[in-house]
């Protein structure tokens, strides 16, 4: 596994962007955000305010390429804006720290639903739950740091 990774209770943690072994695997995953100044992006017109800080977002990856096509492209700079938290991951001020996967298991509303509770977590409304299913109001969270 090397230093990049560490497996605890079947959530492997990625904490470089070595993500090469998730090849052919499928599953649910955290992006661990930093932020290092204040973003807005656009969502349906509107801005929303990111400041500066640490968020999780929640996703899954079940589709063609599976864990390792979606991960090596929320960690690219360059590309097609196609879902909101594109915008957040383009960003120059925003860098992905980490990443958690648990494979073989769609539990991205589950995940979301059980961080959205826990004191120091707080959803922001309207990203990456545009095709939640479940109608979540967000799969995006800051992590306050109080």
């Amino acid at each position: 596994m090397g230093k990049s990774t560490r497996i605890r209770r079947g959530i492997i943690i990625l904490t470089g962007p070595l993500i090469e072994f998730t090849q052919g695997l499928y599953g649910t995953y955290l992006l661990f955000i930093h932020i290092s100044e204040d973003i807005t992006i656009v969502r349906r017109k509107q801005p929303i305010e990111l400041t500066k800080g640490n968020y999780i977002y929640v996703g899954s990856a079940f589709g063609a390429g599976g864990l390792a096509s979606r991960l090596h492209r929320h960690v690219r700079k360059q590309k097609k804006k196609h879902w909101h938290i594109d915008q957040v991951t383009m960003h120059k001020a925003s860098e992905i720290i980490g990443i958690a996967i648990s494979i073989n298991q769609k539990k991205e509303c589950e995940l979301y639903k059980l961080l959205s509770k826990i004191d120091g977590f707080s959803p922001i409304p309207g990203i990456g739950n545009s095709d939640c299913k479940n109608k979540c109001e967000s799969h995006f969270l800051a992590i306050n740091s109080n």
